[in-house]
């Protein structure tokens, strides 16, 4: 098991995005976009130490699968602007099908 924790985004200096043009060696306005390192969060998980203890249960195949659909729902959410919490329920919704009864 690892202990991390959340830094500055080494690639955007913790900004969220990147400049994809450049010219005389200044950013062109309006060539910003998403920083794929951190995903526009600005920020990514650094490893701390190794905590000595048994692993966590290893996922099902199935289960995995079923998480890395519910990360891709997430985060198009986020890129639709919902607040993360709107963008957890809208994943829920779409990967489990959790709705909420009409009584």
């Amino acid at each position: 098991m690892k202990s991390v924790r959340t830094v500055a985004c080494p690639l955007c200096g913790g900004e969220g995005f990147v400049y994809t043009e450049w010219f005389a060696g200044q950013p062109v306005p309006g060539s910003e976009t998403e920083c794929p390192e951190c995903e526009g969060l600005g920020r990514v998980p650094e490893v701390l130490e190794e905590l000595s203890g048994p692993e966590p249960a290893s996922r099902s195949e199935y289960g995995t699968a079923l998480l890395a659909e519910w990360v891709r729902a997430y985060r198009e959410a986020r890129r639709r602007g919902l607040s993360p919490e709107k963008a957890r329920r809208a994943a829920e919704d779409e990967v489990w099908g959790f709705e909420e009864l009409p009584f």
